[in-house]
């Protein structure tokens, strides 16, 4: 696949052509089943994947095997976890699991460190992507916290 997969996503079609060129030179558009877990606890993030097709849930699991959903990545969308494992360079809390067969590109981290150095175009939307899923995360904890008390 060519570089059309950049202009999929807003902030990604503004960027300077230097950067789109890294993108599309040195990221891989990957796929996965359904079922196929993407990331889970202890483990290190190796790439973002930026969302093309299909959803991904991702969730924590209890030592007693319970599990709750967190949130999930739909298409056009990345992964505040994977985000933030990235940038704090720390291992993943949580599991990643395709819901549907997905298509995504792979942003490789040495690529993701440099464009977060180089690109203010391309640390916007790091940014922005970050803060809005964030944002979606609070509205969660808080419906379940707050809202779901007869559950």
């Amino acid at each position: 696949m060519t570089g059309d997969w950049v202009m999929r996503f807003d902030g990604l079609s503004r960027l300077e052509a230097s950067v789109k060129q890294t993108l599309m030179h040195d990221c891989a558009v990957m796929s996965a089943q359904q079922g196929t877990v993407l990331f889970g606890p202890g483990k290190s993030p190796e790439n973002l994947l930026l969302l093309l097709e299909g959803r991904v849930r991702v969730q924590q699991l209890s030592a007693a095997g319970r599990e709750i959903v967190l949130y999930r990545v739909e298409a056009g969308e990345s992964c505040v976890l994977t985000t933030a494992c990235l940038l704090a360079y720390e291992d993943y809390s949580a599991e990643g699991i395709a819901e549907t067969d997905i298509r995504a590109v792979a942003i490789p981290r040495t690529v993701f460190d440099d464009l977060l150095s180089r690109s203010v175009a391309f640390r916007t939307f790091i940014f922005t992507a970050y803060s809005q899923r964030i944002t979606d995360l609070f509205m969660v904890i808080e419906e379940i916290a707050f809202q779901r008390l007869d559950c």
